[in-house]
């Protein structure tokens, strides 16, 4: 852990999964699909692979946990009997801010922002080591990515 300080500046997870490419395990060939893009206006997506070229039908559905529109995301592992994941590098670097940071500032009264939502598995100061190596193993992730 590093003597720095996280403050809240009340992104919320919005700001993540809509700014900046979504980072899937392709199903087809198991490796990293940056080509997740919203398509129109609507919540639809469609995915391409850069590696086998597959090319998804518009897909629509839930996100979170692990996964966006049915697909699971490259960033995730198993962390403090949890799974421990992320949209894309900028969703990895807040949430690697966010753990690393001896002092953590939140906005007053603003419950809409990502550091008010996040869970007490990794709000919890006992979690902070292991916690911090799953991050790690996200990084090192990110970078077969590239």
């Amino acid at each position: 852990m590093t003597d720095s300080r996280f403050k809240d500046s009340g992104e919320r997870i919005y700001d993540f999964l809509f700014k900046h490419n979504i980072l899937i395990e392709c199903p087809h060939c198991k490796r990293c699909a940056k080509g997740i893009r919203k398509i129109d206006s609507s919540f639809g997506y469609i995915m391409q692979c850069r590696y086998c070229g597959i090319l998804s039908n518009p897909i629509v559905g839930s996100w979170g946990n692990g996964t966006f529109m049915g697909l699971n995301l490259w960033l995730r592992t198993n962390c403090c009997g949890n799974l421990l994941w992320a949209y894309n590098k900028e969703h990895l670097d807040f949430l690697n801010s966010y753990i690393n940071s001896s002092l953590r500032e939140r906005i007053p009264n603003i419950n809409q922002s990502l550091a008010s939502r996040l869970p007490n598995w990794i709000k919890s100061r006992k979690n902070r080591e292991e916690l911090s190596k799953g991050i790690a193993k996200l990084y090192t992730r990110l970078n077969e990515c590239n």
